[in-house]
């Protein structure tokens, strides 16, 4: 069943619009969030190790980081579209405009440059991340 946004009744073409294109601010945003989690992870981890921060070294938190790394990197050898950009690209249509926000947060995660940059960034990025869990492993005990 495919249920949009575009086929709820009663609500006229400009609040469907306005609706969509906040909803895609929301995905945008949440895209936004995963992306500077991992990138922060790669710097806070080895800091925070050397710092003896406890929760750099829970489990979950470190699964959860080299779980989307590895996501990361395997959707762009693949050469699959992010589930956020497909999502947030569907929610605003091919004509429709961002809102300050969203031309703002999206011109900090999506950079304009060939499909083997990202390939070999993103490679090199799960290289130092697997590194990272041998020179700086989660503690035993920590969740």
């Amino acid at each position: 069943m495919n249920v949009s946004v575009r086929n709820i009744k009663g609500v006229d073409k400009s609040q469907k619009t306005v609706l969509m294109s906040l909803i895609a601010d929301i995905v945008l945003f949440f895209h936004f969030c995963v992306a500077a989690f991992i990138t922060f992870g790669f710097f806070l981890i080895p800091i925070g190790y050397k710092f003896d921060w406890g929760w750099i070294a829970k489990k979950r938190i470190r699964i959860t980081h080299i779980g989307m790394m590895v996501f990361v990197t395997l959707e762009t050898l693949l050469g699959i579209t992010c589930p956020f950009t497909s999502i947030e690209n569907n929610l605003r249509g091919i004509y429709q405009s961002k809102s300050f926000v969203g031309y703002w947060i999206e011109q900090v995660i999506y950079w304009d440059l060939p499909n083997q940059f990202f390939i070999i960034l993103y490679c090199v990025l799960l290289g130092w991340t697997l590194l990272m869990w041998k020179l700086f492993p989660p503690k035993c005990g920590s969740n």
